[in-house]
């Protein structure tokens, strides 16, 4: 007897029941994938880039690497569209600089005639008005467990490439001490609404179009806040944040 014929349905459905079945084939920072490309992590050029980035701006110093290589992926590829437009990069939330590193690395930064501004205290995440209850102890946790002064580590880990400048201080309020024109990327990185959004309104004009806004917070829970202030924010330029799986989001800046 002829075996019964299966419905287009009843196959999908068998897929997709042995595509849930199988391991994730990544898993790191938080999230997990399966059948999906994974070759840019085995690319010689990210591979070196990560390397040294993670060789001299590990968290703290010759210890703990965050596992964030997707993210440092997206890094670089938001760098490359910032390549291709007028302007310099600026970077605030640096901390020990791993994603600034490995975009200086990937690109080979130093051959540009354009500079990358490192914004950070280098000593912690400082209290600005407007944050909130919730914010505020956040930054006293983070600030006891997690941050320390890295200024040294990382004026030496970017020795080698003239054209990064270091901005420290609070912002928005440091940026008055640099001489910003264009900006052709962005990333985003305060742990902070407040932050972000007193920091995006003066950066802003200064971006050309087409310029990415790299935001590392926006989707991880813990960081509501941030989430609903870019959709806002976004939204009031008729744009939208697109939410990646490592948690962060993707602005790019368009005609109004």
């Amino acid at each position: 007897m002829a075996k019964p014929k299966l419905s287009l349905e009843r196959i999908k459905r068998s897929f997709r029941r042995r595509l849930n079945a199988m391991p994730a084939d990544f898993r790191e920072d938080g999230f997990a994938v399966k059948s999906k490309s994974l070759d840019f992590l085995d690319d010689p050029r990210f591979k070196a880039a990560w390397a040294a980035a993670t060789d001299l701006c590990s968290w703290p110093k010759g210890g703990g690497i965050p596992s964030i290589r997707w993210r440092a992926h997206m890094a670089c590829w938001a760098a490359s569209v910032g390549l291709q437009l007028e302007g310099d990069f600026v970077e605030c939330g640096t901390n020990t600089g791993i994603l600034a590193k490995v975009i200086c690395e990937y690109h080979d930064f130093g051959r540009y005639d354009r500079k990358l501004y490192l914004c950070d205290t280098f000593a912690g995440m400082p209290i600005v008005s407007g944050m909130s209850a919730a914010e505020v102890q956040y930054a006293e946790d983070a600030n006891k467990g997690m941050y320390r002064d890295v200024l040294e580590q990382v004026h030496e880990a970017f020795a080698n490439v003239k054209n990064v400048i270091l901005c420290q201080g609070i912002l928005p309020a440091s940026l008055q001490t640099v001489d910003l024109k264009k900006i052709a990327f962005l990333s985003m990185d305060l742990n902070s609404a407040a932050a972000e959004q007193q920091t995006i309104d003066v950066l802003w004009p200064h971006l050309t179009q087409g310029a990415v806004v790299l935001l590392d917070d926006y989707a991880h829970k813990g960081h509501e806040a941030q989430y609903k202030m870019w959709n806002q924010f976004a939204a009031s330029k008729g744009l939208l944040v697109a939410t990646l799986p490592s948690g962060q989001g993707l602005l790019v800046k368009g005609k109004l």
